[in-house]
């Protein structure tokens, strides 16, 4: 489990670093990530998806008491975003609220869940629909290839449910396209159901259902899995995945791998945390655009950030010029004749 307040504690040296270049020209800067022995909190995205059908009637106000409470638990984790989305029959809205970093019920949609059977989101018509089964395929899909993303977050789909899901209207999302965009964007999938149709549905793509009031198994299955992901690793990289562009290319050679072997820009060994590890890598810096360039690279552990430098470059015509040797002597000559000219001034006096 992971404990709330829980700090970063892998770094990637130096943490920040600026410099001025021309465009076409390059530099390189040697990083060293550290690895520590200790867990480290991480970036983790969240969104729940609510069956809203008439048949959920009695329970959808279980369901958005359990994703606050499953919100709040999470909010240890540090570096937490979630939203929502819903499905009914034969509408849904896979992203009915963006991924945000505010992590109240009200900011993730989370609220805006119909009560009393009007099937409505946010006021409007959510489409109640025949019951049994629901286009939670469709839903499940715009989810999971719809929603911003963090790079290198742990991502997870919480769907709260009584129905088994149902082929979508255009024929196209069903239980193996969900399974592929899952697959494709790596994301996880848990759910809290209210019936054994929904269990079915659910593990038949690959996710893990949770019994109506397990909260608390559900919030200690996500802290294992981002706990189990960041204690053994295989593969360590810097990258500033793509944010340079197109004002600064970056580019990576792993030069030391601890105890495995450097393969292009990545370190790959068996690694865990039973001890500290180090790895470094040359970061090599070109310019591209003329600009004022700021951006964040990332040391990544198996593809998830587990520490940030902030990174500032001046490319082109906006780079900070140094005088030629000549023109500084010519300055420290005419400073120096107005001083004598003030000294001279002063003994007149």
């Amino acid at each position: 489990m992971l404990v709330p307040g829980m700090v970063l504690a892998d770094s990637i040296d130096p943490a920040s670093y600026s410099d001025s270049l021309d465009v076409g020209e390059s530099v390189t800067v040697r990083k060293t990530v550290t690895v520590t022995e200790e867990a480290t909190s991480s970036v983790v995205d969240v969104m729940f998806v609510f069956d809203i059908t008439g048949s959920m009637g009695g329970e959808i106000s279980a369901a958005k008491s359990s994703a606050n409470d499953i919100l709040s638990s999470l909010g240890g984790l540090g570096n937490l975003q979630s939203g929502s989305g819903w499905y009914g029959d034969p509408l849904h809205d896979g992203t009915h609220v963006d991924l945000n970093a505010t992590n109240t019920g009200d900011s993730s949609g989370i609220n805006d869940m119909w009560d009393s059977g009007s099937c409505t989101v946010a006021g409007a018509s959510g489409g109640c629909g025949g019951d049994f089964p629901e286009v939670g395929y469709a839903a499940l899909y715009e989810t999971a290839t719809e929603t911003s993303w963090r790079p290198g977050s742990n991502r997870f789909i919480v769907t709260f449910g009584d129905a088994s899901f149902k082929t979508g209207p255009d024929g196209t999302d069903n239980a193996s396209s969900v399974q592929t965009a899952l697959t494709d964007n790596n994301v996880n999938l848990l759910g809290i159901s209210y019936d054994s149709a929904f269990t079915t549905s659910l593990e038949g793509i690959g996710g893990t259902a949770f019994a109506a009031g397990s909260t608390t198994d559900l919030v200690g299955a996500i802290s294992s899995l981002v706990t189990g992901s960041l204690f053994d690793y295989s593969e360590v990289t810097v990258d500033d995945l793509g944010a340079g562009m197109p004002g600064v290319g970056v580019s990576v050679a792993c030069v030391s791998a601890d105890i495995g072997t450097c393969s292009g820009d990545t370190a790959t060994g068996v690694y865990d945390r039973t001890t500290e590890r180090t790895f470094e890598f040359d970061v090599t810096f070109t310019g591209m655009a003329e600009g004022t360039h700021s951006f964040d690279t990332h040391a990544l552990v198996d593809g998830g950030i587990v520490a940030t430098e902030a990174d500032r470059f001046i490319v082109g015509e906006g780079s900070v010029s140094v005088p030629e040797p000549s023109s500084v002597a010519l300055l420290g000559t005419a400073l120096l004749s107005l001083v004598g000219f003030r000294r001279r001034k002063c003994r007149r006096s």
